[in-house]
Protein backbone atom coordinates (compact mmCIF):
# COMPACT_ATOMS: atom_id res chain seq x y z
CA UNK A 1 0.00 0.00 0.00
CA UNK A 2 3.27 2.43 0.79
CA UNK A 3 4.22 2.43 -2.47
CA UNK A 4 0.44 2.50 -4.42
CA UNK A 5 -0.01 5.91 -2.25
CA UNK A 6 3.46 7.63 -2.74
CA UNK A 7 2.49 6.60 -6.32
CA UNK A 8 -0.95 8.01 -6.87
CA UNK A 9 -1.21 10.74 -3.87
CA UNK A 10 -3.77 8.67 -1.91
CA UNK A 11 -5.33 9.91 0.79
CA UNK A 12 -5.08 7.46 3.25
CA UNK A 13 -8.82 7.53 4.55
CA UNK A 14 -10.06 7.36 1.05
CA UNK A 15 -8.39 4.11 0.21
CA UNK A 16 -8.72 0.53 1.61
CA UNK A 17 -8.06 -3.09 1.65
CA UNK A 18 -11.30 -5.06 0.51
CA UNK A 19 -11.01 -9.04 1.37
CA UNK A 20 -13.91 -10.69 -0.77
CA UNK A 21 -15.13 -13.99 0.35
CA UNK A 22 -13.31 -17.29 -0.14
CA UNK A 23 -13.78 -19.65 -2.57
CA UNK A 24 -12.81 -23.40 -2.44
CA UNK A 25 -12.45 -26.29 -4.67
CA UNK A 26 -15.71 -28.21 -4.77
CA UNK A 27 -13.93 -31.27 -4.98
CA UNK A 28 -10.84 -32.84 -3.41
CA UNK A 29 -7.60 -33.24 -5.61
CA UNK A 30 -10.06 -31.90 -8.77
CA UNK A 31 -9.18 -28.53 -10.99
CA UNK A 32 -11.69 -26.34 -11.67
CA UNK A 33 -12.22 -22.17 -12.51
CA UNK A 34 -13.47 -20.29 -9.61
CA UNK A 35 -15.93 -17.32 -10.95
CA UNK A 36 -15.32 -15.02 -8.01
CA UNK A 37 -18.16 -11.59 -8.52
CA UNK A 38 -16.12 -8.07 -7.82
CA UNK A 39 -18.19 -5.52 -5.57
CA UNK A 40 -18.68 -2.64 -8.46
CA UNK A 41 -18.48 1.22 -6.21
CA UNK A 42 -15.17 1.98 -6.34
CA UNK A 43 -11.50 2.51 -8.11
CA UNK A 44 -9.43 -0.47 -8.25
CA UNK A 45 -6.31 -0.22 -7.94
CA UNK A 46 -4.79 -3.41 -6.98
CA UNK A 47 -6.53 -6.93 -7.38
CA UNK A 48 -4.25 -9.28 -5.24
CA UNK A 49 -5.05 -13.31 -5.33
CA UNK A 50 -3.51 -15.41 -2.78
CA UNK A 51 -3.96 -19.51 -3.33
CA UNK A 52 -3.71 -22.12 -0.93
CA UNK A 53 -3.41 -25.97 -0.57
CA UNK A 54 -4.99 -27.83 2.65
CA UNK A 55 -6.81 -30.78 3.37
CA UNK A 56 -9.60 -28.56 4.90
CA UNK A 57 -11.85 -25.84 2.89
CA UNK A 58 -10.16 -22.77 4.78
CA UNK A 59 -7.45 -20.30 4.20
CA UNK A 60 -4.13 -21.42 4.67
CA UNK A 61 -1.27 -18.86 4.60
CA UNK A 62 1.49 -21.50 5.62
CA UNK A 63 0.96 -23.91 2.71
CA UNK A 64 0.44 -21.03 -0.44
CA UNK A 65 0.82 -22.80 -3.52
CA UNK A 66 1.89 -21.42 -7.23
CA UNK A 67 -1.32 -22.80 -8.38
CA UNK A 68 -2.70 -20.86 -10.62
CA UNK A 69 -2.74 -22.07 -14.31
CA UNK A 70 -4.99 -19.12 -15.91
CA UNK A 71 -6.56 -15.61 -14.63
CA UNK A 72 -9.17 -13.20 -16.89
CA UNK A 73 -10.76 -10.71 -15.47
CA UNK A 74 -14.07 -9.78 -17.78
CA UNK A 75 -16.80 -7.06 -17.68
CA UNK A 76 -19.98 -6.99 -19.09
CA UNK A 77 -19.59 -10.37 -19.92
CA UNK A 78 -17.71 -10.66 -22.43
CA UNK A 79 -14.70 -7.67 -22.18
CA UNK A 80 -11.66 -9.12 -21.57
CA UNK A 81 -9.62 -6.21 -19.38
CA UNK A 82 -7.37 -8.96 -18.12
CA UNK A 83 -6.06 -12.30 -19.59
CA UNK A 84 -3.12 -14.04 -19.16
CA UNK A 85 -1.45 -17.25 -17.12
CA UNK A 86 -0.47 -17.33 -13.71
CA UNK A 87 3.22 -17.54 -15.06
CA UNK A 88 2.46 -14.62 -16.60
CA UNK A 89 1.06 -12.72 -14.22
CA UNK A 90 4.55 -13.39 -11.98
CA UNK A 91 6.36 -11.74 -14.46
CA UNK A 92 4.62 -8.83 -14.71
CA UNK A 93 5.52 -8.62 -10.79
CA UNK A 94 8.84 -8.83 -11.61
CA UNK A 95 8.59 -6.42 -14.42
CA UNK A 96 7.41 -4.23 -11.93
CA UNK A 97 10.49 -4.63 -9.63
CA UNK A 98 7.99 -6.53 -6.82
CA UNK A 99 9.17 -9.62 -6.13
CA UNK A 100 6.47 -12.67 -5.95
CA UNK A 101 5.70 -14.52 -2.92
CA UNK A 102 4.96 -18.53 -3.19
CA UNK A 103 0.81 -18.10 -4.07
CA UNK A 104 0.73 -14.70 -4.42
CA UNK A 105 -0.81 -13.08 -7.82
CA UNK A 106 -1.51 -9.25 -8.94
CA UNK A 107 -3.06 -7.66 -11.47
CA UNK A 108 -2.25 -4.06 -11.78
CA UNK A 109 -4.03 -1.24 -13.21
CA UNK A 110 -2.12 1.56 -11.37
CA UNK A 111 0.80 0.40 -12.86
CA UNK A 112 3.95 1.72 -11.53
CA UNK A 113 6.29 2.18 -14.49
CA UNK A 114 2.96 3.37 -16.44
CA UNK A 115 1.94 6.92 -15.31
CA UNK A 116 -0.37 6.82 -17.89
CA UNK A 117 -2.26 4.28 -16.15
CA UNK A 118 -5.42 5.40 -13.92
CA UNK A 119 -7.30 2.89 -11.72
CA UNK A 120 -10.29 0.59 -12.59
CA UNK A 121 -13.85 2.67 -12.45
CA UNK A 122 -15.75 -0.31 -11.37
CA UNK A 123 -19.15 1.01 -11.59
CA UNK A 124 -19.41 1.73 -15.10
CA UNK A 125 -19.41 -2.09 -15.63
CA UNK A 126 -22.95 -4.12 -15.59
CA UNK A 127 -21.14 -6.90 -14.15
CA UNK A 128 -17.43 -7.50 -13.19
CA UNK A 129 -16.18 -11.32 -12.76
CA UNK A 130 -12.36 -13.11 -12.13
CA UNK A 131 -12.05 -15.93 -13.79
CA UNK A 132 -9.24 -18.18 -12.06
CA UNK A 133 -8.11 -21.32 -13.31
CA UNK A 134 -6.17 -23.98 -11.15
CA UNK A 135 -4.51 -27.13 -11.39
CA UNK A 136 -5.42 -29.97 -9.36
CA UNK A 137 -4.55 -29.96 -6.13
CA UNK A 138 -3.11 -33.23 -4.63
CA UNK A 139 -4.72 -36.34 -3.47
CA UNK A 140 -7.19 -35.21 -0.80
CA UNK A 141 -6.10 -31.19 -0.89
CA UNK A 142 -8.44 -28.32 -1.71
CA UNK A 143 -7.38 -24.54 -2.63
CA UNK A 144 -8.65 -22.01 -1.25
CA UNK A 145 -8.61 -18.51 -3.57
CA UNK A 146 -8.21 -15.76 -1.32
CA UNK A 147 -8.73 -11.95 -3.14
CA UNK A 148 -8.07 -8.79 -1.99
CA UNK A 149 -9.10 -5.33 -3.75
CA UNK A 150 -6.88 -2.35 -3.19
CA UNK A 151 -9.41 0.55 -3.90
CA UNK A 152 -9.90 3.85 -3.26
CA UNK A 153 -12.83 6.82 -3.21
CA UNK A 154 -13.96 8.37 -6.67
CA UNK A 155 -12.98 12.24 -5.51
CA UNK A 156 -14.86 13.56 -8.83
CA UNK A 157 -12.63 13.36 -11.27
CA UNK A 158 -13.53 13.38 -15.14
CA UNK A 159 -13.56 10.00 -16.52
CA UNK A 160 -14.00 10.87 -19.94
CA UNK A 161 -10.54 10.32 -21.19
CA UNK A 162 -9.36 7.58 -18.78
CA UNK A 163 -6.77 5.55 -20.11
CA UNK A 164 -7.29 1.09 -18.56
CA UNK A 165 -4.17 -0.66 -18.89
CA UNK A 166 -5.26 -4.03 -20.34
CA UNK A 167 -3.27 -7.14 -20.33
CA UNK A 168 -4.23 -10.19 -22.42
CA UNK A 169 -2.61 -12.62 -24.93
CA UNK A 170 -4.23 -13.15 -27.97
CA UNK A 171 -3.24 -16.93 -29.42
CA UNK A 172 -1.30 -19.85 -28.59
CA UNK A 173 0.83 -19.71 -31.98
CA UNK A 174 2.37 -23.20 -32.62
CA UNK A 175 4.94 -23.84 -35.31
CA UNK A 176 5.26 -27.77 -35.15
CA UNK A 177 9.03 -28.85 -36.52
CA UNK A 178 9.72 -25.59 -38.27
CA UNK A 179 12.97 -24.04 -38.02
CA UNK A 180 14.07 -20.57 -39.10
CA UNK A 181 12.09 -17.43 -38.93
CA UNK A 182 8.17 -17.63 -37.66
CA UNK A 183 5.82 -14.26 -37.51
CA UNK A 184 3.31 -13.49 -34.79
CA UNK A 185 1.48 -10.86 -35.52
CA UNK A 186 0.44 -8.25 -32.79
CA UNK A 187 -2.51 -6.49 -31.99
CA UNK A 188 -2.67 -2.85 -33.20
CA UNK A 189 -4.18 -1.19 -30.12
CA UNK A 190 -3.90 2.56 -28.38
CA UNK A 191 -0.21 2.44 -26.74
CA UNK A 192 1.59 -0.50 -26.17
CA UNK A 193 3.91 -0.25 -23.13
CA UNK A 194 5.19 -3.82 -23.14
CA UNK A 195 5.28 -7.32 -24.78
CA UNK A 196 6.12 -10.52 -22.40
CA UNK A 197 7.12 -13.39 -24.26
CA UNK A 198 6.59 -16.58 -23.55
CA UNK A 199 8.33 -19.80 -25.35
CA UNK A 200 7.61 -23.42 -25.14
CA UNK A 201 8.44 -26.69 -27.19
CA UNK A 202 5.49 -28.92 -26.43
CA UNK A 203 4.06 -26.88 -23.63
CA UNK A 204 7.33 -27.03 -21.87
CA UNK A 205 8.36 -23.48 -21.10
CA UNK A 206 12.24 -22.80 -22.60
CA UNK A 207 14.63 -20.23 -23.42
CA UNK A 208 16.35 -21.92 -26.46
CA UNK A 209 13.26 -22.63 -28.36
CA UNK A 210 13.94 -19.12 -30.34
CA UNK A 211 17.18 -17.38 -30.50
CA UNK A 212 16.53 -14.21 -32.11
CA UNK A 213 14.37 -11.69 -32.66
CA UNK A 214 13.31 -9.11 -35.08
CA UNK A 215 10.16 -6.80 -34.25
CA UNK A 216 8.64 -4.79 -37.89
CA UNK A 217 6.41 -1.94 -38.40
CA UNK A 218 5.31 -1.18 -41.65
CA UNK A 219 2.89 1.79 -42.57
CA UNK A 220 1.45 2.38 -46.29
CA UNK A 221 4.46 4.56 -47.37
CA UNK A 222 7.67 2.69 -45.15
CA UNK A 223 9.08 -0.19 -43.10
CA UNK A 224 10.36 0.55 -39.75
CA UNK A 225 13.01 -2.15 -37.81
CA UNK A 226 12.21 -2.05 -34.15
CA UNK A 227 14.53 -4.99 -33.30
CA UNK A 228 16.87 -6.05 -35.68
CA UNK A 229 17.91 -9.93 -35.13
CA UNK A 230 19.11 -9.38 -31.60
CA UNK A 231 19.32 -12.35 -29.75
CA UNK A 232 16.84 -13.15 -27.59
CA UNK A 233 19.82 -14.18 -24.61
CA UNK A 234 20.93 -10.42 -24.77
CA UNK A 235 16.89 -9.36 -24.35
CA UNK A 236 16.80 -11.18 -21.41
CA UNK A 237 19.94 -10.50 -19.47
CA UNK A 238 18.69 -6.85 -19.81
CA UNK A 239 15.42 -7.04 -18.54
CA UNK A 240 17.02 -9.11 -15.71
CA UNK A 241 19.85 -6.25 -15.04
CA UNK A 242 16.86 -3.88 -14.78
CA UNK A 243 14.34 -5.64 -12.63
CA UNK A 244 17.71 -6.83 -10.52
CA UNK A 245 15.49 -7.97 -7.54
CA UNK A 246 14.70 -11.07 -8.97
CA UNK A 247 15.28 -12.53 -12.60
CA UNK A 248 12.54 -13.37 -15.10
CA UNK A 249 11.62 -17.31 -15.42
CA UNK A 250 12.85 -19.27 -17.92
CA UNK A 251 10.64 -19.39 -21.08
CA UNK A 252 10.09 -15.32 -20.42
CA UNK A 253 11.64 -12.17 -22.01
CA UNK A 254 10.05 -8.81 -22.33
CA UNK A 255 10.06 -5.33 -24.24
CA UNK A 256 9.01 -2.20 -22.65
CA UNK A 257 8.26 1.16 -23.40
CA UNK A 258 8.52 3.74 -20.83
CA UNK A 259 6.27 6.24 -23.17
CA UNK A 260 4.16 4.14 -25.01
CA UNK A 261 4.39 2.21 -28.65
CA UNK A 262 1.93 3.96 -30.78
CA UNK A 263 1.09 0.50 -32.69
CA UNK A 264 -2.29 1.96 -34.14
CA UNK A 265 0.03 3.96 -36.68
CA UNK A 266 1.04 1.06 -38.25
CA UNK A 267 -0.82 -0.80 -40.87
CA UNK A 268 1.13 -3.91 -39.87
CA UNK A 269 3.60 -5.14 -36.95
CA UNK A 270 4.90 -8.19 -36.51
CA UNK A 271 7.44 -10.18 -34.45
CA UNK A 272 9.73 -12.45 -35.98
CA UNK A 273 11.62 -15.24 -34.17
CA UNK A 274 14.32 -17.44 -35.28
CA UNK A 275 13.52 -21.27 -34.53
CA UNK A 276 17.54 -22.45 -34.57
CA UNK A 277 16.82 -26.10 -34.83
CA UNK A 278 13.36 -28.26 -34.95
CA UNK A 279 11.72 -29.37 -31.67
CA UNK A 280 8.32 -31.39 -31.43
CA UNK A 281 5.82 -28.09 -31.29
CA UNK A 282 7.45 -25.10 -30.63
CA UNK A 283 4.96 -22.18 -29.21
CA UNK A 284 4.41 -18.34 -28.23
CA UNK A 285 2.58 -16.67 -26.29
CA UNK A 286 3.05 -13.16 -26.19
CA UNK A 287 0.90 -11.07 -23.27
CA UNK A 288 0.47 -7.15 -24.76
CA UNK A 289 -0.01 -4.72 -22.27
CA UNK A 290 -1.82 -1.64 -23.78
CA UNK A 291 -4.10 0.98 -22.10
CA UNK A 292 -7.80 2.08 -23.76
Amino acid sequence: MYSLQKLKGLEPTKTWQRRLPDQYSASAATAQKFYIDLPRDHFIHKIIIAISESSSKAFDPSNLADDIVNIQLVGNGNKYIKDMTGAMCKQVMKLNKEKPATGFYVLYFSDPKIPIAKPLPAWVFTSLQLIIEDNAPASGQYHTVHVTLVESAYQGEDITDWHILIEKYLRWAKFGSNTGWQRYEHERAYEVFGYLYCMDDNGTLSDTVFDKLKLLARTKEKEITIISEVPISVIKAENNAEISVDTLDTGFFALEWVDGFPTHEFTSLYSYLNIPSAGTNVGLRVLERYVL
